[in-house]
């Protein structure tokens, strides 16, 4: 999670992130703070607030998936080549 948290990070701090004003995102972003670990590693963290930041774990979870899946076929989904199986 840190990569994605750093990004969010400096997209939010370089007022590059548009929400359009979403009230739960904002809400959920002012409880969350990010911890850092020794070797400089980042995550979102409650901090001492007793409310949600699921919503911004959320945005942070799909970053991580935009930073790993951009660049074209080798990172394709295998949903592209054959269909899914529901159960």
């Amino acid at each position: 999670m840190s990569e994605p948290t750093k990004e969010t990070e400096r997209l939010i701090l370089g007022r590059k992130l548009m929400h359009r004003g979403h009230a739960i995102l904002r809400w959920n972003v002012d409880n969350m703070v990010v911890r850092q670990d020794p070797a400089g590693n980042q995550k979102p963290d409650k901090g001492k607030a007793r409310e949600k930041i699921d919503g911004a774990v959320a945005m942070i979870m799909a970053f991580d998936r935009a930073l790993r899946h951009r660049g074209g076929e080798k990172n394709a989904s295998m949903y592209d080549e054959r269909e899914m199986t529901f159960l």
